[in-house]
This record gives structure tokens, C-alpha cells and sequence, in this order.
């Protein structure tokens, strides 16, 4: 992966133009999907759920399916009439494992749940598998399967040791001003670590397993022996200060993981804690002179930073003070909660995301390898050479489409990377008219 961040770094820098891709199938009657950036997507529509479309094209003799936001990428979609519009996902699911029972009307007094998991134990950092856009998007589902009434239970199980600080406003906007004011939305700790719990500290309720932790949020600039400092510290600082007023925390707690602010608390007769930026005046010493503050369940739970531990569903359901959640989804053996279509599809973008990451080096140096061939083709035996560039290319593009954190992590930015990518499909496109 760093082999090829910086020759793309480089390329990005140094390519700029303008053009369009069509992707096109070869049968004559032809669904099209006009996106927002100027592309064409012509094939056949096979799927329309939850405010996305999906279209099945052919690329160089290669079927492929790709996914878009109706509201976010979709310019117009038209359909050709021959082509029979797709049957509803809930009378015909076009993968089997979405084929689970439909949802049905809630029965009085009922408390529907999900658990959506931000990251697991081996694909976890923030702004690359964990990320704003995908939380956004699932929204639609979660509102057809826990409903719209405010009744419904999110739980955000978090496994992640840090990444990227540039992704946690917007996480943490997503949370705080799209599933707050839809759902209970609490948090579910594992480990959140760095960036993962910055991203959480707006989480009113915030509960820990017992192997969990919190905190260590020191920022630093591509090692552990450069940290943050001067005016990026500072606006860093005020950030997370911000973010602490959310989820109704003292400023002094995530100052203390930030940077080694001593820290101490007192539980006051009424149940109330009052924080102290020292480690003298309070009864109980959260973080001594010299250190970076990071919560166990037992130090979180005793200044009553935790709502309370729970390694299992049935105890998280009793620390919420429910008797029983219907929790949403479909039962797995080894998964200790059902996977609900937006869990799902949390877990079928970091699977992509790493399929990705595996395969970007040869991704790029593949489609390096077909263009310079087609380059060095006479005019009228370039065709196959190009249709292999562009699959690969194409991969290039929906590695993006599936994370846009990828733009920025490898080529500096969403801009950057469309002009290298315009570039590259200038080349092309003069490359087959001559």
C-alpha cells in the first residue's frame, strides 16, 4: 500500500483534463443511469431498495454490478421499456441472504434494536472501515427495520484502535444529528482507541465490555515519535471540546486523553460527578501528572463515565432498562447478535475495503501494464489492450465509489483524484479514436 501511495501522490499532482466514462452493454434494448458527475451507466436495472438502484453492465466482455444512492448520485434513470422493472426486495431479494422474513407492523408497547458493529478485531481504522458515509447510508434501512416512531434501539458496537482524526466530525455529525434524533444511539465498547474515541464522545450513553477501553487520543503526524503540536493541537483541542458538549461530558475528560492533563473527580452526594484539573482535589485520581488518560470498565464505571459493562445482548438489554428488544436481524452461528440488513452492510464494506487494499498495488500496475501495451499497438489491435485497461481502471474507480476515504489517503484528496482519474480516461478515449 505505501509502495503506491506516493507515485499516485505524484501522478495526481501532475494530470488534470476533462472527459466522461459510458459504460455500455452490448444488448440494443438498455436501461441507463445518468449520474451527477456526467457518467453512463447503460445495462440492465436488477434491483431498487432502500433509496438505491443497481445496474448489471458489461465491461470488456466482463458482467459486473454496480450499486448508487438515488438521491446522492443519480442525475435520471431511465428504463427501457422493453425491461421488466425489478420485483420489490421483500417479494423477490435478489441475493439469498437478504431473503429474511418481511418486516412486519410493530405490536404494541414492542422496542425493535440493532446492533451495527464500527469496525472488528482485524479491519478497524477509522476512515477507512470505519466511516461517516456508510453509517449515513444505511439509514433507510434502519428506518423501515426498527421504524420511524423514536422508539427504536442503536447500538454502535466499536472495535477500533485509532486512524485518521480528519473522519471523526463527521462521524460524529452523522451520529449526533441523524441517528440521535431518530433512535436511542448508544455506544458499545470493545476497544476505542485514538480517532475511534474521539468519534464516540458524543454518545450520551456509552457502556463497556470488560475487556474494554477508552481513550489514548494522542494525535501524531505519521509515527509515534512526531505528535501533534502548535495550532493543529489547538484546534484538535476545541474540537473535542465541542464534541464533549454533545454527548454531555466535562471538557476535561477527553483533555486528558488528548494530552497529559492530570485529572481527578469527586462523586457528590447526589450522584453528580465533579471533575478537577488536577490530581489533588478530587477523591479519586483518573490521570496522574505525566500520563495520557484511557478508561478500563472499572475506572469508567466508578466516575460514572460508563452507563455500566455488559459482555452479552441479554445484559446490554437489562443496563438499558428494557425487559426484553426485539433485536432485528438474522441469527449466525458464532455472531453474538442478529445481523440486520444495515449491519450487513457494515460488514460487507470492510470486507470490500480490504479486498481492495489487497489487490490496489496490482490493480494499478496491471492497468499501467495494458495501457503502455495499447500505446504501443498499431491503431486497429489496441481494442483488447484498452478493454483490459479499462477493467482495471474501473476497479480503481469503485474502490472510491465503496470509500471515499481512499481518495484522500492516496492521492490527497477527492479533487486530486478525479483529475488523475480524467486524465486517464482522456488517454484512453484518444488512444481508441485513433
Amino acid at each position: 500500500m505505501k509502495k503506491i501511495i506516493n507515485s499516485l501522490r505524484v501522478m495526481a499532482m501532475a494530470l488534470a483534463a476533462i472527459t466522461a466514462v459510458c459504460v455500455t452493454t452490448p444488448n440494443a434494448l438498455a436501461d441507463k443511469i445518468t449520474l451527477k458527475d456526467g457518467r453512463v451507466f447503460e445495462g440492465q436495472i436488477v434491483r431498487e431498495e432502500f433509496g438505491y438502484v443497481w445496474i448489471k453492465t458489461t465491461v470488456a466482455g466482463v458482467p459486473r454490478e454496480e450499486m448508487f444512492s438515488v438521491d446522492r448520485d443519480v442525475a435520471s434513470l431511465e428504463r427501457d421499456s422493453a425491461t421488466p422493472a425489478p420485483a420489490a426486495a421483500a417479494s423477490a431479494p435478489a441475493d439469498p441472504e437478504d431473503a429474511e422474513e418481511a418486516v412486519l407492523p410493530k405490536k404494541p408497547g414492542e422496542v425493535r434494536g440493532v446492533v451495527l458493529t464500527l469496525g472488528d478485531r482485524s479491519n478497524n481504522m477509522v476512515g477507512v472501515y470505519m466511516v461517516a458515509n456508510v453509517l449515513e447510508e444505511v439509514i433507510p434501512m434502519l428506518e423501515k427495520e426498527i421504524g420511524t416512531d423514536h422508539t427504536g434501539v442503536v447500538v454502535m458496537r466499536i472495535t477500533s484502535g485509532g486512524g485518521y482524526g480528519m473522519e471523526v466530525q463527521k462521524i460524529s455529525d452523522v451520529v449526533h444529528n441523524e441517528f440521535k434524533k431518530r433512535w436511542r444511539t448508544v455506544a458499545w465498547i470493545e476497544t476505542a482507541i485514538s480517532a475511534a474515541a474521539m468519534s464516540a464522545h458524543c454518545f450520551e450513553e456509552i457502556y463497556f465490555t470488560t475487556n474494554g477501553n477508552y481513550g489514548a487520543c494522542t494525535g501524531f503526524y505519521g509515527s509515534l515519535d512526531r505528535p501533534v503540536e502548535g495550532l493543529e493541537l489547538e484546534e484538535s483541542l476545541a474540537q473535542m471540546e465541542r464534541i464533549s458538549s454533545r454527548g454531555g461530558y466535562d471538557p476535561l475528560i477527553m483533555r486528558a486523553m488528548q494530552i497529559q492533563q492530570p485529572l481527578s473527580a469527586t462523586i457528590l452526594p447526589n450522584g453528580e460527578v465533579k471533575w478537577y484539573g488536577d490530581a489533588t482535589s478530587g477523591e479519586v485520581v483518573v490521570n496522574r501528572v505525566g500520563e495520557i488518560l484511557t478508561f478500563d470498565h472499572v475506572l469508567a464505571d466508578k466516575v460514572k463515565f460508563s452507563r455500566g459493562t455488559a459482555d452479552t445482548l441479554e445484559e446490554l438489554t437489562s443496563l438499558l432498562g428494557y425487559k426484553e428488544i426485539n433485536w432485528v436481524g438474522k441469527k449466525v452461528p458464532g455472531v453474538a447478535w442478529p445481523i440486520s440488513r444495515a449491519e450487513k452492510r457494515q460488514m460487507d464494506f470492510r470486507k470490500q475495503v480490504k479486498n481492495d487494499e489487497d489487490n490496489l498495488n496490482s490493480w494499478y500496475n496491471l492497468y499501467q501494464t495494458n495501457l503502455g501495451v495499447a500505446q504501443q499497438m498499431p491503431p486497429a489491435q489496441r481494442g483488447p489492450w484498452l478493454g483490459k485497461a479499462r477493467s482495471f481502471l474501473d476497479k480503481i474507480k469503485n474502490m472510491i465509489r465503496n470509500n471515499p476515504a481512499f481518495a484522500r489517503n492516496l492521492f490527497g484528496g477527492r479533487k486530486e483524484f478525479q483529475e488523475w482519474l480524467k486524465e486517464q480516461e482522456r488517454i484512453i478515449a484518444e488512444l481508441a479514436k485513433k
